[in-house]
């Protein structure tokens, strides 16, 4: 079945959230990184690694698109459970000293945008910096198109004018798998062009 995506809004930036029918590099999950062979994306500009056993997914699509999405990567075990990257072009410079000044939005946008997906807000928006870069993470649940729960971890991040979003999309039984692999996208990505 193919995946649908929402668009959100955070200011002038924008993120899409995945609905499949489917520096500090902390992160939010105790989940350890994949240790074992791993696969290298190098596109659009950015690299980072991913776990061997996921593959490329083309099978999303966008149900609807706010903001200036430059492009968008997927890779997962299956098209329930994946991780979905999107670069946007935004209209303000963020900084690290000026990031902070865009919590409240990006709280107010996920939250909206998630009561659309049928769904909430599970954990308080915080600061939280990927690949030394300043920005944001939370936890959504929403319902896929066939109704099915599935949560959501995202990442937003900022390099100026642009900004990075990693959603980390699955199923309670695939809560691990995903977010370890997801931790491993972020502790290795870099930005190359």
């Amino acid at each position: 079945m193919k995946t649908r995506a929402i668009a959100i809004t955070a200011i002038a930036a924008t993120a899409v959230i995945g609905l499949g029918a489917c520096s500090s590099s902390s992160t939010t999950s105790n989940s350890p990184a994949p240790t074992g062979d791993l696969n290298t994306m190098n596109a659009n500009g950015v690299t980072y690694k991913y776990p061997k056993n996921w593959s490329e997914r083309t099978d999303i699509s966008t149900q609807a698109q706010q903001g200036n999405r430059a492009w968008q990567q997927a890779v997962g075990p299956d098209s329930v459970s994946l991780s979905i990257l999107s670069q946007y072009d935004l209209n303000v410079e963020v900084t690290p000293e000026n990031a902070s000044q865009l919590q409240g939005e990006v709280e107010t946008t996920l939250s909206n945008l998630a009561k659309q997906a049928g769904g909430s807000t599970t954990s308080a928006v915080t600061a939280e910096q990927t690949a030394g870069l300043p920005g944001f993470t939370t936890t959504l649940t929403v319902k896929n198109p066939s109704g099915t729960e599935v949560s959501s971890t995202v990442w937003l991040f900022f390099k100026g004018k642009t900004e990075y979003f990693l959603n980390c999309q699955y199923v309670p039984a695939q809560q691990a798998e995903l977010l370890a692999g997801c931790n491993t996208i972020r502790t290795t990505f870099a930005i190359t062009g």
